[in-house]
């Protein structure tokens, strides 16, 4: 069963709000951050600064634009993360579930191996850093792996999308597996004349004039262009304009109909002439094509689905007790 009871020990959002990565809204006046219990699992505590430690190294929290009101979302989704974790931990001493001690040495080797260059000393000292023993942080790596094994035991083996469930995901929703809208695209880039070079538009002039004498776009581009692209005869491949290019570029590409040349675009001192060599519309993947990500996205639906199948019926077995965080207004 689930309760919820506000703390007997009061923790200020606008102190949280001052430790999450050192940003957030200014407040007035001091904040002070006291720390007090967050949740209890059974008998087990999480405490408010077990949950700032986490959002601390969230990601999400990074940068000094976060507001109180994300911190509060950042807050309750890592409460309910930790709780998960501790029920599934309980779980897997509940089924005697344990380790050999070398599957957690072959884990740590790898993440020295892999994160640490193969230096151990980089490790104990960035844990010497965070004021986290080794035993700690070991103690840790083993819970990972048990909360790891009891996942694929109660959700990721029980995934196998058979393909009959693959061709109805793909029946049901077939404009969510198509091409994206590709078009080929070469450009020249003239910079901006230096001391005795000829203007943006007279260099422009020349080259519309040897286009118009049959003379190869791709050559053109090699000799005036003045990006990396010039190597490659002025080709950016197939692109989505809209997600490559400044917009005005973008409105240029799409008005063009392959095989046409613009004129030159200057935009900020630059000049821009832009060919469009092929166009491709975005067209829905056949069933054959589209299998392998119907089947991704049915698996990572299944996954959701079951653990959180799971995890209800973790907690609907436990006595877990949340503590509000008081508004700081």
């Amino acid at each position: 069963m689930t309760k919820r009871l506000v703390p007997m020990v009061l923790c200020s959002v606008l102190a949280l709000a001052a430790v999450a990565a050192d940003g957030g809204e200014k407040t007035h006046g001091p904040a002070m951050l006291l720390d007090g219990v967050a949740a209890y699992v059974n008998s087990e505590m999480i405490t408010v600064s077990d949950v700032m430690d986490e959002v601390r190294r969230s990601p999400m929290a990074a940068g000094r634009n976060i507001t109180e009101a994300r911190l509060r979302e950042l807050y309750t989704a890592t409460l309910n993360a930790l709780i998960d974790r501790k029920l599934i931990l309980v779980a897997a001493r509940n089924g005697k579930m344990q380790l050999q001690p070398w599957a957690v040495e072959a884990r740590i080797r790898e993440i020295v191996t892999k994160r640490f260059n193969n230096d151990q000393s980089k490790l104990h000292a960035l844990l010497a850093e965070m004021k986290i023993t080794y035993e700690e942080w070991r103690a840790t790596i083993e819970e990972d792996l048990l909360v790891s094994a009891m996942r694929y035991q109660n959700v990721d083996r029980k995934i196998s999308p058979t393909p009959a469930e693959i061709r109805a995901e793909y029946d049901a929703n077939r404009t969510r597996y198509q091409t994206e809208t590709a078009v080929a695209v070469s450009m020249i880039i003239l910079d901006p004349p230096a001391e005795k070079e000829d203007s943006v538009e007279m260099r422009a002039g020349k080259i519309q004039m040897a286009l118009e004498s049959g003379e190869k776009f791709a050559d053109l581009a090699k000799k005036y262009s003045r990006d990396a692209k010039a190597k490659d005869g002025g080709s950016w491949g197939k692109v989505n304009p809209d997600d490559v290019f400044r917009r005005e570029i973008a409105e240029v590409v799409h008005k063009l109909k392959p095989g046409e040349v613009s004129e030159m675009l200057k935009l900020d001192g630059y000049g821009y002439i832009i060919r469009k060599d092929d166009d491709q519309d975005s067209r829905i993947l056949t069933f054959e094509e589209a299998a392998p990500y119907v089947e991704s996205r049915l698996r990572a639906k299944l996954a959701e689905k079951y653990y959180r199948e799971w995890i209800d019926r973790l907690r609907s077995e436990a006595y877990i007790k949340f503590f509000e965080l008081p508004s700081s207004k």
